[in-house]
Protein backbone atom coordinates (compact mmCIF):
# COMPACT_ATOMS: atom_id res chain seq x y z
CA UNK A 1 0.00 0.00 0.00
CA UNK A 2 1.13 3.23 -1.22
CA UNK A 3 1.67 6.48 1.25
CA UNK A 4 0.57 9.45 0.06
CA UNK A 5 3.37 11.92 1.29
CA UNK A 6 2.14 15.64 3.25
CA UNK A 7 2.70 18.49 2.44
CA UNK A 8 0.52 21.98 1.87
CA UNK A 9 -2.00 22.33 -1.63
CA UNK A 10 -1.51 25.30 -3.59
CA UNK A 11 -4.87 26.50 -2.07
CA UNK A 12 -3.62 26.04 1.32
CA UNK A 13 -0.45 27.98 0.34
CA UNK A 14 -2.40 31.03 -0.83
CA UNK A 15 -4.32 30.84 2.00
CA UNK A 16 -1.66 31.26 3.98
CA UNK A 17 -0.01 33.84 1.95
CA UNK A 18 -3.11 35.74 2.21
CA UNK A 19 -3.28 35.68 5.69
CA UNK A 20 0.58 37.04 6.15
CA UNK A 21 -0.27 39.56 3.80
CA UNK A 22 -3.55 41.31 5.89
CA UNK A 23 -1.32 41.11 8.71
CA UNK A 24 1.59 42.50 7.64
CA UNK A 25 -0.66 45.57 6.26
CA UNK A 26 -1.93 46.18 9.53
CA UNK A 27 1.25 45.73 11.62
CA UNK A 28 3.24 48.20 9.05
CA UNK A 29 1.67 51.14 9.86
CA UNK A 30 0.95 50.15 13.57
CA UNK A 31 5.15 49.72 13.36
CA UNK A 32 5.65 52.94 11.52
CA UNK A 33 3.37 55.56 14.10
CA UNK A 34 5.50 54.04 16.84
CA UNK A 35 8.94 54.83 15.39
CA UNK A 36 7.41 58.10 14.37
CA UNK A 37 6.52 58.24 18.25
CA UNK A 38 10.10 57.43 19.56
CA UNK A 39 11.19 60.23 17.16
CA UNK A 40 8.91 62.92 18.38
CA UNK A 41 10.46 61.98 22.25
CA UNK A 42 13.86 62.36 21.08
CA UNK A 43 12.52 65.78 19.39
CA UNK A 44 10.82 66.80 22.27
CA UNK A 45 13.91 66.06 24.00
CA UNK A 46 15.54 68.20 22.13
CA UNK A 47 13.34 71.33 22.46
CA UNK A 48 13.23 71.00 26.01
CA UNK A 49 16.35 71.25 26.02
CA UNK A 50 16.44 74.37 23.86
CA UNK A 51 13.96 76.12 26.50
CA UNK A 52 16.36 75.27 29.55
CA UNK A 53 18.88 77.32 27.16
CA UNK A 54 16.50 80.05 26.91
CA UNK A 55 15.29 80.38 30.53
CA UNK A 56 19.47 80.54 31.37
CA UNK A 57 20.39 83.09 28.59
CA UNK A 58 16.88 85.27 29.77
CA UNK A 59 18.78 84.89 33.78
CA UNK A 60 21.68 85.83 32.40
CA UNK A 61 21.09 88.84 31.05
CA UNK A 62 18.86 90.26 33.23
CA UNK A 63 15.61 89.09 32.05
CA UNK A 64 16.06 90.07 28.37
CA UNK A 65 15.29 87.77 26.07
CA UNK A 66 17.51 87.32 22.68
CA UNK A 67 17.67 89.94 19.98
CA UNK A 68 18.47 90.39 16.54
CA UNK A 69 16.86 93.17 14.76
CA UNK A 70 14.50 92.87 11.34
CA UNK A 71 16.18 92.96 9.34
CA UNK A 72 18.82 90.89 10.77
CA UNK A 73 21.78 91.38 8.14
CA UNK A 74 21.09 95.31 8.62
CA UNK A 75 24.45 96.66 9.61
CA UNK A 76 26.72 98.94 8.64
CA UNK A 77 28.89 98.36 5.15
CA UNK A 78 26.37 95.54 4.59
CA UNK A 79 28.11 93.37 7.54
CA UNK A 80 26.02 90.67 9.37
CA UNK A 81 26.46 92.31 12.84
CA UNK A 82 24.05 89.80 14.57
CA UNK A 83 24.65 86.56 15.94
CA UNK A 84 21.90 83.59 15.09
CA UNK A 85 19.84 83.13 17.77
CA UNK A 86 21.24 79.15 17.66
CA UNK A 87 24.61 80.61 18.65
CA UNK A 88 23.46 82.88 21.31
CA UNK A 89 22.05 79.51 22.90
CA UNK A 90 24.79 77.74 22.12
CA UNK A 91 26.83 78.28 25.19
CA UNK A 92 24.37 76.52 27.47
CA UNK A 93 23.69 73.83 24.83
CA UNK A 94 27.42 72.84 23.79
CA UNK A 95 26.16 70.77 21.44
CA UNK A 96 25.13 71.23 17.97
CA UNK A 97 22.65 68.03 17.41
CA UNK A 98 20.37 69.41 19.68
CA UNK A 99 19.00 71.91 16.90
CA UNK A 100 18.46 68.90 14.61
CA UNK A 101 15.22 66.77 14.73
CA UNK A 102 15.03 62.90 13.62
CA UNK A 103 12.24 63.43 11.44
CA UNK A 104 12.93 66.54 9.24
CA UNK A 105 12.52 65.97 5.50
CA UNK A 106 15.88 65.75 3.93
CA UNK A 107 14.93 67.63 1.16
CA UNK A 108 13.24 70.59 3.22
CA UNK A 109 14.49 73.68 4.13
CA UNK A 110 15.50 72.65 7.68
CA UNK A 111 18.36 71.13 6.10
CA UNK A 112 19.78 74.85 5.18
CA UNK A 113 22.21 76.23 7.36
CA UNK A 114 21.44 78.51 10.72
CA UNK A 115 21.52 81.84 8.54
CA UNK A 116 19.88 85.18 9.12
CA UNK A 117 16.28 84.46 6.97
CA UNK A 118 15.81 81.61 4.03
CA UNK A 119 18.38 83.40 2.37
CA UNK A 120 22.23 83.51 2.95
CA UNK A 121 23.40 86.96 4.59
CA UNK A 122 26.62 89.22 3.48
CA UNK A 123 29.56 88.33 5.09
CA UNK A 124 31.77 89.15 7.20
CA UNK A 125 30.13 87.59 10.22
CA UNK A 126 30.41 89.11 13.58
CA UNK A 127 34.11 88.37 14.91
CA UNK A 128 32.74 86.04 17.94
CA UNK A 129 30.29 84.24 15.32
CA UNK A 130 30.31 80.53 15.98
CA UNK A 131 29.35 79.64 12.05
CA UNK A 132 29.53 80.48 8.63
CA UNK A 133 26.54 81.35 6.63
CA UNK A 134 26.93 79.08 3.77
CA UNK A 135 24.84 76.48 2.42
CA UNK A 136 27.79 73.63 2.96
CA UNK A 137 29.09 74.07 6.26
CA UNK A 138 26.25 76.30 8.23
CA UNK A 139 24.40 74.60 11.19
CA UNK A 140 21.72 72.18 9.78
CA UNK A 141 18.25 73.38 11.76
CA UNK A 142 15.03 72.20 12.63
CA UNK A 143 13.49 74.56 14.75
CA UNK A 144 12.74 78.34 13.90
CA UNK A 145 11.63 81.55 16.44
CA UNK A 146 9.56 83.47 16.34
CA UNK A 147 10.91 86.65 14.31
CA UNK A 148 8.61 88.64 16.68
CA UNK A 149 9.99 87.80 19.42
CA UNK A 150 13.64 88.23 18.14
CA UNK A 151 13.81 90.77 16.76
CA UNK A 152 11.54 92.51 19.94
CA UNK A 153 9.26 95.28 18.54
CA UNK A 154 5.92 95.74 20.06
CA UNK A 155 5.28 97.44 16.97
CA UNK A 156 1.35 97.91 18.13
CA UNK A 157 2.74 99.68 21.18
CA UNK A 158 5.33 101.56 19.57
CA UNK A 159 8.28 99.50 21.37
CA UNK A 160 11.47 98.29 20.12
CA UNK A 161 14.27 96.78 21.19
CA UNK A 162 15.31 93.50 22.82
CA UNK A 163 12.14 91.98 24.81
CA UNK A 164 11.91 92.34 28.69
CA UNK A 165 10.62 89.10 30.60
CA UNK A 166 8.34 91.61 32.87
CA UNK A 167 6.57 92.96 29.53
CA UNK A 168 5.63 89.69 28.14
CA UNK A 169 2.12 88.75 29.66
CA UNK A 170 1.67 84.49 30.70
CA UNK A 171 5.38 83.56 29.88
CA UNK A 172 3.97 80.08 30.24
CA UNK A 173 1.46 80.81 27.14
CA UNK A 174 3.91 82.20 24.81
CA UNK A 175 5.49 80.10 21.92
CA UNK A 176 8.65 81.06 20.65
CA UNK A 177 10.42 78.53 19.38
CA UNK A 178 9.17 75.46 17.89
CA UNK A 179 9.37 72.45 14.93
CA UNK A 180 9.74 74.58 11.67
CA UNK A 181 11.65 74.47 8.20
CA UNK A 182 13.02 77.58 8.59
CA UNK A 183 15.05 79.00 10.99
CA UNK A 184 12.77 82.34 11.55
CA UNK A 185 8.96 81.99 11.80
CA UNK A 186 6.76 84.61 10.80
CA UNK A 187 3.39 84.11 13.09
CA UNK A 188 1.09 86.28 11.02
CA UNK A 189 1.27 83.91 8.59
CA UNK A 190 -1.72 81.85 8.68
CA UNK A 191 -4.12 79.51 7.38
CA UNK A 192 -8.13 79.98 8.62
CA UNK A 193 -5.88 80.74 12.07
CA UNK A 194 -3.02 78.41 11.99
CA UNK A 195 -0.07 79.39 12.11
CA UNK A 196 1.56 77.54 9.03
CA UNK A 197 5.67 77.88 9.75
CA UNK A 198 4.99 76.00 13.01
CA UNK A 199 1.96 73.46 12.12
CA UNK A 200 3.43 72.15 8.66
CA UNK A 201 6.74 72.38 9.82
CA UNK A 202 7.86 69.57 7.00
CA UNK A 203 6.42 71.61 4.10
CA UNK A 204 9.26 73.09 1.75
CA UNK A 205 8.60 76.35 -0.53
CA UNK A 206 6.08 75.84 -2.97
CA UNK A 207 3.43 73.75 -3.51
CA UNK A 208 2.60 70.17 -0.87
CA UNK A 209 0.09 68.07 -0.80
CA UNK A 210 -2.79 69.87 1.04
CA UNK A 211 -1.19 73.42 0.89
CA UNK A 212 1.38 75.77 -0.89
CA UNK A 213 3.67 76.96 1.26
CA UNK A 214 5.51 78.84 2.49
CA UNK A 215 8.95 79.19 3.45
CA UNK A 216 10.68 82.14 1.76
CA UNK A 217 7.53 83.83 0.66
CA UNK A 218 4.35 85.32 2.41
CA UNK A 219 1.38 83.77 0.46
CA UNK A 220 -0.55 80.58 1.60
CA UNK A 221 -2.85 78.47 0.47
CA UNK A 222 -4.28 75.57 2.47
CA UNK A 223 -6.71 73.22 0.12
CA UNK A 224 -6.87 70.34 2.07
CA UNK A 225 -6.40 70.33 5.77
CA UNK A 226 -6.54 66.73 6.53
CA UNK A 227 -4.23 65.62 3.87
CA UNK A 228 -1.78 68.78 4.76
CA UNK A 229 -1.40 67.62 7.96
CA UNK A 230 -0.77 64.16 7.06
CA UNK A 231 1.79 64.65 5.09
CA UNK A 232 3.25 68.32 5.81
CA UNK A 233 2.91 68.06 9.69
CA UNK A 234 6.40 67.02 11.37
CA UNK A 235 5.15 64.54 14.28
CA UNK A 236 2.01 61.95 14.02
CA UNK A 237 -0.13 65.40 12.71
CA UNK A 238 1.19 67.62 14.99
CA UNK A 239 4.68 69.88 16.34
CA UNK A 240 6.40 70.30 19.10
CA UNK A 241 6.51 73.71 20.54
CA UNK A 242 8.60 75.68 22.96
CA UNK A 243 7.31 78.58 25.58
CA UNK A 244 8.66 80.92 26.98
CA UNK A 245 8.94 79.53 30.37
CA UNK A 246 11.25 77.10 28.95
CA UNK A 247 8.70 73.79 29.04
CA UNK A 248 7.89 72.57 25.49
CA UNK A 249 4.51 70.24 24.80
CA UNK A 250 3.24 68.56 21.42
CA UNK A 251 0.29 70.32 20.04
CA UNK A 252 -1.95 69.00 16.89
CA UNK A 253 -1.42 71.15 13.88
CA UNK A 254 -4.73 72.70 13.86
CA UNK A 255 -4.49 73.42 17.21
CA UNK A 256 -1.42 75.94 16.55
CA UNK A 257 -3.22 79.14 16.68
CA UNK A 258 -2.75 82.25 18.23
CA UNK A 259 -5.48 84.14 20.32
CA UNK A 260 -6.14 86.80 18.60
CA UNK A 261 -7.49 84.02 15.58
CA UNK A 262 -9.28 82.51 18.05
CA UNK A 263 -6.82 79.82 19.47
CA UNK A 264 -5.59 79.11 22.68
CA UNK A 265 -1.76 79.66 22.47
CA UNK A 266 -0.40 83.47 22.55
CA UNK A 267 2.09 84.10 19.19
CA UNK A 268 1.31 87.22 17.88
CA UNK A 269 1.97 90.66 19.56
CA UNK A 270 -1.41 91.53 19.77
CA UNK A 271 -2.08 87.95 21.88
CA UNK A 272 0.31 89.82 24.49
CA UNK A 273 -1.10 93.35 24.56
CA UNK A 274 -4.44 93.09 24.65
CA UNK A 275 -5.54 89.01 24.97
CA UNK A 276 -7.00 88.55 28.42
Amino acid sequence: MLMRKKGFTLIELLVVIAIIAILAAILFPVFSRAREQARKTGCLSNTKQIGTALQMYIQDWDETAPYAPKPCWSGAGGSQTWLFWREQLYPYLKNWHVYSCPSMRGDSHSAWPACCWPWQGPNPRPANAMVPCNTSTGVKCAYGISDLFLSGTFWCQGKSGAMRLAEIKAPAEYVVIGDSSNGYVTPYLQAYGIVVMFAFANAIAGNNPGIECCVGGWGVNLYDLNTAVDKSARHVGGSNLIFLDGHAKWYKADQIKPMVAGGKLRICHWDLVWAP
